[in-house]
């Protein structure tokens, strides 16, 4: 029941909000705007489903901003040498996917904090990009690939959306129906407890932090194509917080072991909406700061209010 309402409560908080930038702006339902606001949205909502998986586990990842401006700068970088498709794709995946172990052996291995190891490694890997860059931008003719990922359709629909779909549909059913995402569940919920159930702690938390830097990932690739350019001290900036934000309103417990890759879609569509109405209605980026924050305090508090109504529920149902 509490579940429920969590989920009912944020799709309420999604139909309220698209009802309002329809009232607020004569431009938000038109094609055009709707194929923009389903390419950005897709691009925070593949990394929301992985910080999605870190969170339930009990983790927290700073880093995936600087993980996608530096996976940006790595295939810019190779497209404009001219290697081929895979060298341009599978090198800066490699790159994330290091990062990610990087992360994971902090967290599991040496027992950092989560926040304290990703809001170093957030700093370390960004530096990084601009090392290798020389601290400028680096502009490239993508592969017709790459191009269509950032670009394409699949009979009208953006290609991010349905690469989006896709990977909320696999993660879904890797934490529904896998032994890792019960696993996942698990740690989260009570570490201790699943360390001697006979759960490999480390190596769960490895997998999330990997996993998470590997979605990321995907995203630069996206986003680089998108710009046409690798941005290493601007692509990213605050997709942390924008990702962390649509977790929360998904109704993700920050303490871990409680989530649903279905409410990280829906809440990633919240940030989506917000931040393409402040666009259409001209918001000083000063002020979309201040005006998304509390928009996003406003769902987490509408949103939050579902386990407690189920609790009323539960306890009146308990009660005859």
């Amino acid at each position: 029941m509490t579940k429920r309402l969590s989920i009912d409560s944020n799709l309420v908080v999604l139909a309220v909000l698209l009802v309002v930038a329809g009232l607020a702006s004569p431009y938000f339902w038109t094609i055009e705007n709707i194929v923009n606001l389903i390419r950005v949205t897709s691009l925070i909502g593949v990394i929301a489903v992985g910080m999605n998986v870190v969170i339930i586990s009990g983790g927290i990842d700073l880093s995936v901003g600087s993980v996608v401006a530096l996976v940006g700068t790595l295939a810019a970088s190779l497209a404009t040498t001219g290697y081929p498709l895979g060298v341009v794709v599978l090198v800066p995946i490699a790159a994330a996917l290091a990062a990610g172990v990087v992360n994971g052996s902090l967290v599991a291995l040496l027992g950092f904090q989560p926040f304290v190891a990703t809001l170093v490694t957030m700093t370390v890997f960004r530096g990084s990009g601009l090392v290798y860059s020389a601290g400028q931008p680096i502009y490239a003719d993508y592969p017709a690939f790459i191009g269509f990922l950032a670009r394409g359709t699949f009979g009208g629909i953006p290609a991010p959306a349905v690469l989006f779909l896709a990977i909320v549909l696999v993660t879904w059913y890797v934490m529904r129906f896998r032994a890792i995402g019960r696993m996942i569940y698990m740690v989260g919920a009570n570490e201790k407890a699943a360390y001697y159930g006979g759960v490999l702690v480390l190596r769960v938390k490895l997998f999330t932090y990997v996993y998470c830097a590997a979605l990321a990932s995907i995203a630069g690739l996206i986003l680089t194509a998108r710009m046409g350019s690798g941005e290493p001290g601007q692509a990213g900036v605050l997709y942390e917080l924008d990702a962390i934000a649509a977790v929360v309103i998904g109704g993700t417990a920050l303490q871990g072991g409680r989530g649903s890759v279905w409410g990280a879609l829906v809440g990633a569509l919240v940030i989506g909406v917000v931040s393409n109405l402040f666009n259409l209605l001209g918001v000083a980026p000063e002020w979309q700061n201040v005006s998304k924050g509390a928009v996003i305090l406003a769902a987490v508090i509408m949103a939050g209010a579902g386990p407690f109504i189920g609790a009323i529920f539960a306890r009146r149902a308990s009660n005859g």
